[in-house]
């Protein structure tokens, strides 16, 4: 099957998405403070293209298996691995550090293969804090000034809230 026959409207901004936390990632690797801010605004638009490819594909009706696997392929990307980066730039280089951001993706990764299996989606409740939650805390984060110590805390907290059995309503 060709990939153009697979891809739908919603799909477009699932990509929009994963380029948005790819470049994220660019802009956090120089270390840089002014595109470090930048990093904030582009994880912020990956969450608004994350929002917007569901609407999307709900209205066009066009929700399937394959636009749901790039989903969780593009959040790893932006809710995983980009704000891990992030930690590990503005953190101090550490092999506390390291275990935590690691683990941090790992707990990301294990939430998004539960929600791809899960019938608690389709009942109307997320079982675990969405990983789209890691693009509005970690901007956020950068943006107010946290001191490494919140950094720390929030990596801890959000690991263990994505990989919780909490049920929070769609």
């Amino acid at each position: 099957m060709k990939i153009t026959e697979l891809l739908h409207l919603p799909d477009y901004f699932t990509l929009l998405n994963a380029v948005s936390g790819l470049f994220a990632i660019f802009f956090a690797i120089s270390g840089d403070p002014a595109k470090l801010r930048i990093v904030s605004f582009l994880l912020f638009a990956a969450v608004l293209f994350d929002y917007l490819d569901g609407k999307i594909a709900r209205w066009t009706g066009k929700t399937h298996a394959f636009g749901k696997q790039l989903d969780s392929l593009a959040d790893t990307i932006s809710f995983g691995v980009a704000p891990a980066v992030l930690g590990f730039v503005v953190l101090e280089k550490n092999k506390l550090t390291w275990l935590l951001l690691a683990f941090f993706v790992c707990c990301g990764i294990l939430r998004l293969a539960r929600f791809n299996i899960s019938e608690a989606g389709k009942k109307g409740a997320y079982e675990g804090v969405p990983i789209t939650t890691n693009g509005v805390v970690f901007p956020l984060l950068y943006l107010f000034g946290a001191p490494s110590f919140v950094y720390l805390v929030a990596y801890v907290v959000m690991s263990l809230l994505m990989i919780s059995n909490i049920r929070i309503k769609k």
